[in-house]
């Protein structure tokens, strides 16, 4: 039987506090996505009755096979849903939501101190990642994307320790880590992607395929994505267009705006100021420090450089997919981690400190806005999912879809929350769009017959009662703005800011 000596039983006692201790941290940083019933993002009702028609789509109770047809072979988020599905039968769909959440959040925390220790930097500096964690994208609800920023850096963390080492088990891992990141989000496999072309051994010809191995099979469902599914088709074809020129004195203006301005007030930029001193500090004080990070670091100047190049060079549409250019501020930011350097001995330790104090800061800084837009703006939407019956065709019109407390409409989506717990038919829906995982079937669009015109959840008042009646049994809307013509809705329940329309049957 081994035994430790007494030396490396205290190395093993250190080691395993250590990872206890960012653990810790992870969980910590993922308190927004359990503070509160109904965190404020923006597209996460969305994602959530997703998930409801994966998990869900041959039951009876909900309806889902009569009007949708289920599209995982051919979406860019399969991985997010298949995972979420899996979790669902264990806690259910609310709950599991909040997982793929915590997968982000938590996740990206213990992803970019596994890059860090496989860079051979100090793996302290992944708590500067914390303060960046809830941005602007994350508010708007693009789970699937954020998930793919921490499957990213994850991947890369594998990426370096097998191109330095290659073992089976580290080239499966790597395998099965690019390939869910595929399809998680192309976004962040296209970042990995090009950062493994620097990380590759180019200068050893005789390791070649074996490097190359891992990556292989990511490479074909690229392949099989962009040239036989519709989406990559389209996407593809799209590509050239995307890559406009931007106005950079406007793309300048707006990087702030896309990353850390989450909140109406100041409280996320006072966080970024001190997050941005934490790091001029952390530099200052390392130098004339001696630097034990492995050339494979170098490598890591791709994320920052290539997204960079892509925020100012591309515009807002791939296709029908919106916020390209938009998407790419925050793996900008949070690629600079593991380009720093955390100084040695009593000075790391105050970095580290403070920046324990910072990240704690920023989580209860989110999470007390989130209670507060809980508290202050959700209103009674229970009391208007339950004044309706289970599988019926709900419209949502949101005339009051902002809030005053965060920077997004998180409110604009709300009627998804229908289809979370009682199924049927919810309009407005991204099932019209050819990426999405479940998609209507042929012939069961909801008026007019077909996908929803860009911006259709945006202007209610636009939306004319041909659309709505008779077709739809009930009409959610937040805020006054539906006036419906006699003999086709009533008002069935209301509560500020939220009201219940049922429709009036000849």
């Amino acid at each position: 039987m081994r035994t430790l000596s007494p030396g490396g039983l205290a190395s093993r006692l250190r080691a395993n506090a250590a990872t206890l201790f960012y653990v810790l941290v992870a969980l910590g940083a993922s308190a927004p996505a359990w503070i509160v019933r109904h965190p404020p993002l923006q597209d996460l009702p969305f994602h959530m009755a997703t998930l409801r028609q994966v998990h869900n789509y041959a039951d009876p109770a909900y309806g889902f096979a009569r009007d949708y047809v289920l599209n995982l072979g051919s979406t860019q988020y399969a991985f997010y849903y298949v995972v979420g599905t899996v979790l669902a039968y264990v806690v259910g769909v609310p709950d599991a939501s909040r997982l793929m959440m915590t997968l982000y959040l938590g996740g990206t925390v213990l992803a970019m101190r596994a890059l860090l220790l496989a860079l051979g930097k100090d793996p302290r500096l992944c708590l500067l990642v914390v303060p960046l964690l809830v941005n602007l994208l994350f508010l708007y609800g693009l789970l699937p994307f954020m998930c793919g920023i921490a499957l990213m850096f994850g991947a890369l963390a594998l990426a370096v320790t097998y191109v330095e080492e290659p073992t089976p088990v580290r080239g499966a891992s790597l395998a099965l880590a690019a390939l869910a990141l595929f399809y998680t989000h192309v976004v962040p496999y296209a970042l990995f992607g090009v950062t493994f072309l620097f990380l590759f051994p180019w200068s050893r010809p005789k390791q070649w395929i074996a490097a190359a191995c891992p990556v292989a099979p990511s490479v074909l469902a690229v392949a099989w994505w962009v040239f036989l599914s519709p989406q990559g088709q389209k996407s593809s074809s799209a590509l050239a267009s995307a890559l406009a020129h931007a106005p950079y004195r406007e793309g300048l203006a707006k990087f702030a705006q896309w990353s850390i301005d989450v909140f109406r007030d100041s409280s996320d930029e006072w966080h970024f100021i001190a997050l941005g001193l934490l790091v001029i500090a952390a530099i200052g004080l390392s130098q004339a420090d001696p630097d034990v990070a492995k050339p494979s670091s170098r490598a890591m100047a791709v994320i920052p450089i290539l997204s960079t190049i892509l925020y100012f060079s591309t515009g807002d549409w791939l296709g029908d997919v919106w916020l390209v250019s938009q998407r790419f501020p925050v793996p900008a930011l949070m690629g600079l981690i593991p380009l720093l350097r955390m100084p040695g001995g009593l000075r790391g330790a105050c970095i580290a400190g403070f920046s324990i104090v910072l990240a704690a800061s920023s989580t209860l800084n989110v999470c007390r806005h989130f209670i507060q837009f809980e508290r202050e703006e959700v209103g009674n939407i229970q009391g208007a999912i339950d004044a309706m019956k289970p599988g019926k065709r709900v419209v949502g019109l949101m005339f009051d879809r902002a809030s005053e407390i965060l920077n997004d409409s998180p409110f604009v989506h709300y009627v998804s929350y229908y289809q979370v717990e009682k199924g049927g038919v919810v309009q407005f829906s991204n099932s019209g769009a050819l990426y999405w995982p479940v998609r209507f079937r042929p012939g069961h669009y909801p008026p007019p017959g077909g996908k929803p015109y860009v911006g259709w959840e945006w202007y209610p008042d636009r939306v004319p009662i041909e659309e709505i009646y008779p077709y739809y049994d009930y009409v959610l809307s937040r805020g006054p703005g539906f006036s419906p013509p006699p003999g086709t809705f009533r008002l069935a329940w209301h509560e500020d800011p939220w009201f219940v329309y049922a429709r009036e049957d000849p």
